[in-house]
């Protein structure tokens, strides 16, 4: 299992309305964001969770041409 994992917003808001978010940083660890999914969740983030931002911004761009804003910049971190 990954130690390190790039989130989105749907894991944070899932686990939020169960209370249950610290699930993700028991289980992984390490867990990285992006300021666009960090907006999109619209809550303060646990302070264990790092944000990043996207360097290859083209690729983002790219990628939102087909899903949102928050899954392409996950992805484009990820890349």
């Amino acid at each position: 299992m990954p130690k390190t994992i790039i989130s989105d917003t749907s894991c944070f808001i899932i686990l939020a309305n169960i209370r249950e978010i610290d699930l993700l940083h028991k289980v992984y660890g390490q867990i990285i964001t992006t300021p666009d999914i960090a907006a999109e969740y619209g809550e303060t983030l646990p302070e264990w969770v790092e944000i990043v931002t996207v360097k290859d911004q083209y690729r983002q761009q790219l990628l939102e041409m087909q899903i949102d804003k928050g899954e392409s910049s996950a992805i484009a971190l990820a890349l």
